[in-house]
C-alpha cells in the first residue's frame, strides 16, 4: 500500500532534505574508521549511487566478508547483492541471477528494512533487462519503501524506472510522465540519475526517429558524466548517439564513435554493452547499404544476446537480422532468424513494442516462400498489436511517430492482399494508418468549451515572449532548452484518452458517395516498388510504380525547383509518368483526390506535366489524408449545424512593425520561422476586406493591432462559416507543434502571439472552409501515416476543407490568387473548383508554377459556400 500523499510533493520535499543533509545514495555518510566494514559499505554506497557499479564491487566484497565473520547476515546480504550489477554480464545469466535474488527476498535476514530495500533496487535494475512487466512492479515496491524509510532521492529513481518499465510495454504516456518527473528531480541533487533518464529520453526519441532533438538530452548525459566524478561512462548515450548521427546522415562521425566505445568496453568484457554496439554499427552499417557488414554484426550481437539470454535484445536483434537476410534474398536464413525472435518475445509477453514488427516480417517470409495462409494470419495479428500499441500514446505527434516507424506492418499487409486481388481488404489494412490521427480526432469531436489556461500553459506562453523578446545568443538557448521542458509537462489531450482506434470507412461504401467524376489514387511508397490503389465509383485497381527511393528524390528536387521560380517541364513529366502517367482510370475521370505518402505530401500534384501541359488545364486536383476522413468529412457536411456568422478574416500584418517589437524579433528564433524579418504584408487588409464585402452580414474583421492571438481566441468560433486568415506563418519540422501561425503582438501578452499546431488542434471549429493565406502551412514532417502540419491542425479542430500553402508566398501574388478564389466561390463554383480556376487565371498570365502551384485544399473538395450565386466582387487589389 502505498502513502496516500502525493508522490510528486514528498519527493520534492525529500530532496531538499536530501541536499541539506548531504545524503549520498540513500545512506546519510558518518565518519568511520577506514577499515570497518561499516566504512567500506558507506564508501561503496557513494560510489555506486554514481552508477560506478564495478568500481564498488570491490568494496562491496571486502565488506561482505567482515560481516559475516561478525555474524551480521543482513549486512552481509546487503553487501553480496550490491556486487551483482558489476559482474552480471559477464558471469552468470540474468534469469539465474533474478532467481537468486528471489529467494533472497524470502530469507531471514532480508526482514531488515534497508537490506529488502537493497535486493529490490538490483532485482529491479537486473529485470529491466529481462522483462519489463516484472521490472515495473518491482520497482514500484521499491518507490514505497524507499518513502517510508525517506529515502527520496531513491523513490525518485524508483519512479524514472517504472517509467523505462512502461515505454518497454508500451505505454509511452505513462512513460513520458514518470521520466520527466525523474529526470526533473535529478537535475537539482543527482548527476548521475540525470545521466541515466537524460540518456534513457535520448533513446526513446532516436526509437521515435527524432533524431537532432535526441542529441540534447544525449549531450547532456555525456556533458554530465564527464564533469561529475564517479559517474560511470555514460554507454546508453553514446549508443543512441551513434544511431542519432547515423539517423541525420553523418555515418562517419558514428562508425568513428563506435569505434572507440567498443574499445572501452571491450576491455571489461561487458557481453551487454558488446550486443548493443554490434547491432547500432549493423545500423549504421544498414545506413549506408553495406548488408554483408551489416549480417555480420547482427549475427554477433545475436550470439552475445543469446549468451546473456537477453530476451528483449534478442527479440530486436534478430528481427533487424532477418529484414537484412530478406533483402539479400535469403529466406531460410531469414526465417531461423525471425523465429527465434518471436520465440525470445513469448519468454516476455508483456513487451509489444517490437512484436507487431516481427510478425510483419515472418508475414513477408511467408508470403516469398509462397504461404499465403500463414502470411495473411500473421499480418492480422500484426495490425492489430499494433492498434493495442498505439491505443497507449500521449500525443498526437507521438502517434505519427510510432506510425511511421511502424509502417511496415500496415504496407506489407496492403501489397500481400492486393496481390491476392482482395482489394478491399487492400484497403482496409492500409486506412488503419492512413489519415489515423485525424479520424481518430473527428469520431470523437466535439465542441470543447473555452477555458482559461492552466499553469504550465501560462510558464510555456511567458517563456514564447521571453524567447521573442530578445538576441542574446546564451538567453535564447536557456530559453529554448526552458521551453523544451515545459513542453514535456503539457498534457497528452483529449487523444491520450482514446483507447478506440478509428474504423476504417468500408471500400464499397466510400465508392457509392464519390460522384461519378471522382477518382481517389492512395500511393504506397516502398522499396524495391511502390503502389497506387486507384478507386472510382465502379472499378478499384492497383498499380505498381517506381521504388520509393527514385519517387522522392524526384519529388524533392522538382519542388526545390518551383521554390526557387524555376521551370523543369521534364522532371514534371518524369513524375507524372511515375505517379499517375500508368494510371488509365486518371484520362477518364477530371476530379482527382490524391492521399499521398511520406514525401508526396510536399509534391504539388497540379504542377506535374502531361504532353507540355500542366494538369491544372484538364484536372481537378485535390488533397486528403485518407479516404476514411475524407468519407467523414463528407458525411459531417450533412449532419453540421451552426448558428452562422458568414465570415472572419483575420490581416495582422497591416503595417510595417517597429524595428524592435517583440514580434519583430521572431525571425531571430532558434526554433522560429525561417528567420527572415516579419514585414508587413500590405495587400493582406485589402484581401480581408475586399472578401467580406462580398458575404453576407455580419462579417467579423480583425486588422493590424486587433489582430491578436487573444482578440482570435475571444470569438465565437464555432460560428464562422469561412476563416480567412492572411497571417505569417512558419513551419517547424523538427518540434511540428510549434509550427504556428503569426498573430500582432499584445501589450501587456496574455498570449505570445503564436498560434501554435498543440493549440490549433483545441480550437472549436465548424467551418466549412478555413483558408490560411500565410507561408508554409502545408509543410511538416512526413511519413506513411500523414503529415504533421497546420492543415491537418486544423481538420482535427473541425474545418471541413483547409486552403494552405506548401512554401512561401509572395504577398501582392498571393492577395490576388485569394480574391479570384472568392469571386469565383461567389459565383456558385465548388471549393476546390473555385481553388482551380483561380489558380487557371494566374496561369494563363504566364505565371510560373512558384506563383500558383503551392495552394493546395485539402479535406472535402466539393460544395459551394453559397446556395445561390453572390454578386460578382470587384478587384480592389491593384491587380
Amino acid at each position: 500500500m502505498r502513502i496516500a500523499s502525493s508522490p510528486a510533493v514528498r519527493i520534492t520535499a525529500g530532496v531538499l532534505v536530501a541536499v541539506s543533509l548531504g545524503a549520498v545514495g540513500y545512506r546519510i555518510v558518518h565518519r568511520r574508521k577506514p577499515d570497518l566494514p561499516e566504512a567500506l559499505l558507506e564508501r561503496a554506497d557513494k560510489v555506486s549511487w554514481l552508477n560506478s557499479w564495478i568500481a564498488a564491487a570491490p568494496l562491496y566484497h571486502q565488506a561482505e566478508l567482515q560481516f559475516t565473520q561478525e555474524h551480521r547476515p543482513s549486512k552481509a546480504l546487503y553487501a553480496r547483492v550490491s556486487q551483482m550489477p558489476a559482474h552480471s554480464e559477464s558471469t552468470t545469466t540474468l534469469p539465474s541471477q533474478i532467481a537468486t535474488l528471489r529467494h533472497d527476498l524470502s530469507l531471514p535476514e532480508a526482514r531488515d528494512s534497508e537490506t529488502r530495500l537493497r535486493v529490490l533496487t538490483i532485482l529491479g535494475m537486473l529485470e529491466v533487462n529481462y522483462d519489463s512487466g516484472m521490472a515495473r512492479d518491482t520497482w514500484a515496491q521499491v518507490e514505497t519503501l524507499a518513502m517510508r524509510q525517506h529515502h527520496f532521492l531513491l523513490a525518485s529513481r524508483a519512479i524514472g524506472e517504472q517509467g523505462i518499465a512502461a515505454f518497454l510495454l508500451g505505454d509511452i504516456a505513462t512513460a513520458k510522465k514518470d521520466v520527466v518527473k525523474a529526470w526533473t528531480v535529478a537535475k537539482v541533487a543527482d548527476p548521475a540519475a540525470q545521466v541515466r533518464y537524460a540518456s534513457v529520453y535520448g533513446t526513446g526519441l532516436v526509437e521515435l526517429h527524432k533524431y537532432k532533438e535526441a542529441l540534447g538530452p544525449l549531450n547532456e548525459a555525456i556533458r554530465v558524466a564527464t564533469k561529475t566524478r564517479g559517474v560511470a561512462y555514460p554507454s546508453i548515450a553514446i549508443t543512441a548517439k551513434i544511431e542519432a548521427l547515423s539517423g541525420l546522415g553523418k555515418n562517419k562521425e558514428a562508425l568513428a564513435l563506435a569505434a572507440t566505445e567498443m574499445q572501452k568496453v571491450s576491455a571489461y568484457h561487458l557481453t551487454e554493452h558488446l550486443y548493443e554496439l554490434y547491432q547500432t554499427r549493423a545500423d549504421v552499417y544498414e545506413q549506408m547499404g553495406n548488408w554483408p557488414q551489416t549480417i555480420s554484426d547482427l549475427t554477433a550481437s545475436a550470439s552475445y544476446a543469446n549468451q546473456l539470454l537477453y530476451w528483449r535484445g534478442l527479440t530486436q536483434v534478430d528481427g533487424s537480422l532477418a529484414s537484412a537476410y530478406l533483402h539479400q534474398d535469403a529466406l531460410q536464413p531469414a526465417l531461423a532468424a525471425i523465429n527465434e525472435a518471436i520465440d525470445a518475445n513469448r519468454k516476455i509477453p508483456d513487451e509489444l513494442y517490437f512484436a507487431p514488427k516481427n510478425l510483419a516480417i515472418k508475414a513477408e517470409i511467408m508470403a516469398r516462400m509462397g504461404n499465403v495462409k500463414a502470411s495473411n494470419d500473421l499480418y492480422g495479428k500484426s495490425a492489430d498489436l499494433l492498434d493495442g500499441l498505439l491505443s497507449k500514446v500521449p500525443t498526437p505527434m507521438v502517434e505519427r511517430q510510432l506510425l511511421s516507424d511502424l509502417s511496415t506492418v500496415y504496407a506489407g499487409y496492403f501489397v500481400s492482399l492486393t496481390e491476392q486481388g482482395r482489394m478491399a481488404d487492400a484497403f482496409r489494412a492500409i486506412e488503419r494508418a492512413r489519415g489515423r490521427v485525424e479520424a481518430q480526432t473527428l469520431t470523437h469531436h466535439e465542441t470543447i468549451a473555452p477555458s482559461e489556461p492552466d499553469a504550465e500553459e501560462i510558464r510555456l506562453t511567458k517563456l514564447n515572449v521571453q524567447l521573442l523578446d530578445t538576441d542574446d545568443p546564451k538567453a535564447r538557448t536557456n530559453t529554448l532548452a526552458a521551453i523544451y521542458a515545459a513542453e514535456q509537462q503539457l498534457p497528452g489531450g483529449a487523444a491520450s484518452a482514446i483507447d478506440t482506434p478509428p474504423k476504417p470507412v468500408p471500400l464499397a461504401e466510400l465508392q457509392r458517395a464519390m460522384q461519378p467524376s471522382e477518382l481517389l489514387v492512395e500511393y504506397v511508397l516502398a522499396d524495391p516498388n511502390s503502389y497506387a490503389l486507384a478507386i472510382a465509383r465502379d472499378t478499384v485497381h492497383r498499380y505498381t510504380l517506381p521504388p520509393k527511393s527514385i519517387l522522392e528524390r524526384e519529388a524533392a528536387q522538382y519542388r526545390s525547383e518551383l521554390v526557387e521560380q524555376k521551370t523543369d517541364l521534364p522532371l514534371a513529366q518524369r513524375l507524372f509518368d511515375g505517379l499517375l502517367g500508368g494510371i488509365p482510370e486518371f484520362k477518364e475521370k477530371q476530379a482527382v483526390i490524391v492521399v499521398p505518402d511520406s514525401k508526396l505530401h510536399l509534391l504539388p500534384f497540379s504542377a506535374l506535366v502531361d504532353s507540355g501541359q500542366y494538369i491544372l488545364n484538364s484536372h481537378l486536383m485535390t488533397v486528403a489524408p485518407s479516404g476514411t476522413v475524407l468519407d467523414m468529412l463528407r458525411h459531417r457536411t450533412t449532419s453540421m449545424t451552426r448558428e452562422d456568422l458568414p465570415y472572419l478574416g483575420i490581416a495582422a500584418w497591416t503595417s510595417k512593425p517597429p524595428s524592435m517589437t517583440l514580434i519583430a524579433d521572431i525571425r531571430r528564433a532558434i526554433s522560429g520561422p525561417e528567420r527572415q524579418q516579419l514585414i508587413a504584408l500590405p495587400e493582406s487588409r485589402n484581401e480581408v476586406e475586399t472578401i467580406a464585402a462580398d458575404f453576407p452580414k455580419p462579417s467579423t474583421v480583425l486588422l493590424g493591432n486587433h489582430a491578436t492571438e487573444t482578440d482570435f481566441k475571444r470569438l465565437p468560433l464555432s460560428r464562422f462559416n469561412v476563416i480567412h486568415l492572411a497571417l505569417h506563418g512558419y513551419a517547424n519540422s523538427e518540434f511540428p507543434d510549434r509550427s504556428a501561425l503569426v498573430f500582432a503582438p499584445e501589450n501587456p501578452p496574455v498570449n505570445d502571439g503564436l498560434l501554435q499546431v498543440r493549440e490549433i488542434r483545441r480550437l472549436p471549429l465548424n467551418a466549412s472552409l478555413v483558408t490560411l493565406s500565410a507561408c508554409d502551412t502545408g509543410i511538416g514532417p512526413v511519413g506513411e501515416e500523414g503529415v504533421a502540419n497546420i492543415v491537418n491542425a486544423f481538420i482535427e479542430a473541425g474545418a471541413q476543407s483547409v486552403v494552405s500553402t506548401l512554401w512561401e508566398v509572395e504577398d501582392q501574388a498571393t492577395a490576388q490568387l485569394m480574391i479570384d478564389f472568392y469571386r469565383q466561390l461567389g459565383t456558385g463554383a465548388g471549393k476546390a473548383e473555385a481553388l482551380r480556376r483561380a489558380q487557371l487565371d494566374m496561369l494563363h498570365s504566364g505565371a510560373p508554377p512558384y506563383y500558383w502551384a503551392g495552394f493546395e485544399l485539402v479535406g472535402e473538395p466539393s460544395g459551394s459556400l453559397f446556395k445561390k450565386p453572390a454578386r460578382e466582387i470587384l478587384f480592389r487589389s491593384g491587380r
